[in-house]
């Protein structure tokens, strides 16, 4: 029994206790590994710059981030389960998938960098053509959803406050919205600064 007692004191006294020397899990990273996927061949309507019917995700060397993050669902559903919001036969490859679902498993977010905010930001100049690129579509603004304008937008100031303050994860009265970091700070500042036109 004292040799049994004595092996048993001896594993429990030699498990490894220094956590700080194990590293992180791997995670996925969103500019490095989903958004390849998002701008390649296989999403040329939403590239093209030449279809009014999709929303787009990059043209003429500019990705429009919000608009890939803010489709996380979709696109965790379009790899599970095959199935395109816009119909056709353009599917994932089974590496592109995993990473998605890996991606939105570890919360979908942004891994870039952010940016700096600076100067007069007004609705005409910055927040227009976020709008334009980051939330209308078919499924969104202009489609199901009303489209938004300047004195709409004014008039929501709250909602939008709300939904920043979350970076869209609460306060937007349709779905959970995934926003960069610049979007956040943008929008932030436009408010702050009195929503200037």
């Amino acid at each position: 029994m004292a040799v049994m007692t004595s092996m048993l004191v001896y594993l429990l006294s030699s498990c490894y206790k220094n956590k700080e020397d194990i590293t992180a899990l791997p995670t996925t990273s969103f500019r490095a590994d989903v958004v390849p996927i998002l701008v390649s061949g296989g999403c040329g309507c939403h590239n093209n710059g030449v279809s009014t019917r999709v929303l787009p995700f990059s043209h003429a060397d500019t990705i429009f981030y919000d608009a890939i993050l803010a489709r996380a669902f979709v696109l965790d559903t379009m790899a599970r389960f095959d199935k395109h919001p816009g119909g056709g036969v353009i599917f994932f490859t089974d590496n592109q998938k995993n990473i998605i679902t890996s991606w939105v498993k570890q919360g979908a977010k942004d891994d870039g960098g952010g940016c700096t905010v600076s100067g007069t930001i007004t609705y005409t100049a910055k927040i227009l053509p976020l709008y334009t690129t980051t939330c209308k579509a078919s499924t969104c603004h202009g489609g199901l959803a009303i489209n938004l304008d300047y004195s709409k937008m004014v008039a929501k100031k709250d909602v939008l406050s709300a939904m920043m303050a979350s970076s869209g994860a609460s306060g937007h009265p349709g779905p959970v919205l995934s926003l960069s970091s610049c979007t956040v700070k943008l929008i932030q500042e436009w408010i702050a600064q009195g929503q200037p036109q």
